[in-house]
């Protein structure tokens, strides 16, 4: 199983730059960039990355069709590979932040939108789009011969919540991207995936399975719960039952949805405290859904990572925070040896 990260979007192109140089240098797989409404834009923070290295792949994480036209998304990703040299990914989704920032209006077939977008994408990288393309939902109605094109076509991951769009995933994208899942749900959702896999009309064996996964190892164990904490309501589409149940039981379920807003305050404060929720529940939901504590903790995340790849993932995309060539040197001298 390969590693990735995911940055946060308020570094800079120079510092992303620096971050990815020796990412590539411990054997990381590919470096995402956080796309969020307010902050560097995640196409062009990753142009520096592009001329530094050799061998990383490269890309946003996640962007959405509502917020950007499939056929824009495509001009970004394909000039972003030209310029790595044919080494750039991207994952597309529904969206969240920016398109709720933006009141993005969504058609009813969401699924089928998304779908729409990895296909004019792809087409477009492989130029075949000479003709347009001609959708329920999305349109190029202008040929688009796309001659300057030369690269091999990126990867296109279908970012996924629900069993829609894992199976829509499994039959039109070249990977998957699920969010926080828990091992406990993640036998289902490949499952999923290999439904739509099925469906294929021609067969994809080298279809990736990936999961962005919250890191919070750090020297200082008490930093890292509270930047755990901080981050929690972020995780599990927002704590939603689906997610949480297999930590929590009902009783503890209510007290997280009585006040959500308080996980929410816990990271516009960034302070991490979440008032009038035991500790204990905040732990559990951590310790389900995030990789969080020091050095102790490492072997117990191995193997939930090693409990990962049997599942089925091919590779899984680690989320970084504060401080992150520190979690980078973590994860480069004591995961990565592991899964070569």
């Amino acid at each position: 199983m390969d590693i990735d990260i995911i940055v946060e979007p308020d570094l800079t192109p120079q510092q992303l730059s620096e971050i990815g140089v020796a990412a590539e240098r411990y054997g990381v797989r590919a470096l995402w960039s956080s796309n969020y409404y307010a902050h560097w834009d995640a196409f062009l923070t990753l142009l520096p990355l592009a001329q530094a290295t050799d061998r990383l792949l490269i890309g946003p994480l996640a962007v959405s069709p509502f917020e950007m036209h499939p056929m824009k998304i495509a001009n970004s990703i394909l000039t972003l590979n030209e310029m790595s040299n044919g080494r750039a990914v991207i994952a597309i989704g529904a969206g969240e932040g920016v398109t709720d920032a933006i009141q993005a209006q969504k058609p009813k077939r969401i699924v089928r939108a998304v779908r729409e977008a990895i296909e004019i994408v792809a087409f477009a990288a492989t130029r075949n789009l000479a003709q347009g393309y001609q959708g329920e939902i999305f349109q190029v109605v202008f040929p688009c011969p796309l001659d300057w094109v030369r690269s091999p076509a990126p990867p296109v991951y279908a970012a996924c919540y629900g069993p829609q769009m894992m199976g829509m995933a499994g039959r039109f994208a070249d990977g998957v991207f699920f969010g926080d899942l828990p091992i406990a749900k993640v036998d289902d959702a490949v499952s999923n995936v290999r439904a739509g896999l099925a469906k294929r009309a021609k067969p994809k064996d080298d279809f990736r399975i990936t999961n962005f996964f919250g890191w919070h190892i750090k020297q200082d164990r008490d930093a890292a719960y509270r930047e755990a904490r901080r981050e929690i309501v972020w995780r599990g589409k927002h704590l939603s039952d689906d997610y949480i149940t297999p930590f929590l039981n009902a009783d503890e379920r209510q007290i997280v949805r009585d006040n959500i807003d308080a996980f929410r305050q816990a990271w516009f404060t960034r302070s991490g405290e979440i008032e009038a929720v035991p500790d204990d529940i905040v732990n559990r939901l951590i310790g389900g859904m995030t990789s969080t504590g020091d050095m102790s903790d490492l072997d117990r995340e191995i193997e939930r990572y090693q409990a990962f790849e049997k599942a089925g993932l091919t590779e899984i995309a680690l989320r970084l925070h504060d401080e992150p060539m520190e979690s980078l040197k973590i994860i480069g001298e004591h995961v990565l040896p592991v899964f070569r």
